[in-house]
């Protein structure tokens, strides 16, 4: 059952599409190609922990506002535009744009790390020898135009899900409900 969710999950991506790079996609740790970028659109960066519950939550009330500060002061520090991100609890869905690769590949490295040493409740130089992050962070190259929308859309479920509300249509209505109501 889990198998078919996260096929409906990847499948808002077009698989065969050499715009994309990271997450599950990569069968080890060891890439045999550089991560595609873009320096004049925008790129969809999702960074994910299986670790992230209970108190390790991103959405916990420490942690919320730490990882905010982290995402924005950071890009601020290498040069990248941040578009938009939404915390969805176990993972991070970050919308920016860059001008090098040195830029993205510093950004990532740094919000990785501290993210990872707010949440875990280290310190700098004393690992936790855990493996916190389930893998490399996804990336995809987005067009301007419909595909950039609908990121955004795709963005606006995922917060609506992290709140515990699931959008459904009826009759031409939207209404929101709970995801835990039958």
């Amino acid at each position: 059952m889990k198998q078919k969710g996260r096929e409906f999950q990847l499948s808002l991506f077009d698989m065969k599409n050499k715009k994309i790079f990271g997450g599950s996609l990569l069968k080890n740790s060891n890439p045999k190609e550089k991560r595609p970028i873009s320096t004049k659109h925008p790129m969809h960066i999702v960074i994910r922990s299986t670790k992230a519950k209970g108190q390790r939550n991103f959405l916990t009330k420490p942690h919320k506002k730490a990882i905010k500060l982290i995402l924005e002061g950071q890009a601020k520090s290498w040069g990248i535009r941040l578009y938009r991100f939404e915390n969805v609890g176990n993972h991070i869905h970050i919308l920016l744009r860059t001008g090098h690769r040195k830029w993205l590949s510093n950004y990532l490295r740094s919000i990785t790390g501290l993210i990872a040493r707010q949440v875990l409740g280290a310190e700098r130089g004393k690992g936790k020898d855990i493996k916190f992050w389930d893998a490399r962070p996804f990336s995809r190259v987005i067009t301007w135009g419909r595909a950039y929308k609908g990121v955004h859309k795709y963005f606006d479920k995922n917060k609506r899900q992290a709140m515990g509300l699931n959008l459904v249509a009826i009759e031409t209505k939207l209404i929101y409900t709970s995801v835990n109501s039958s």
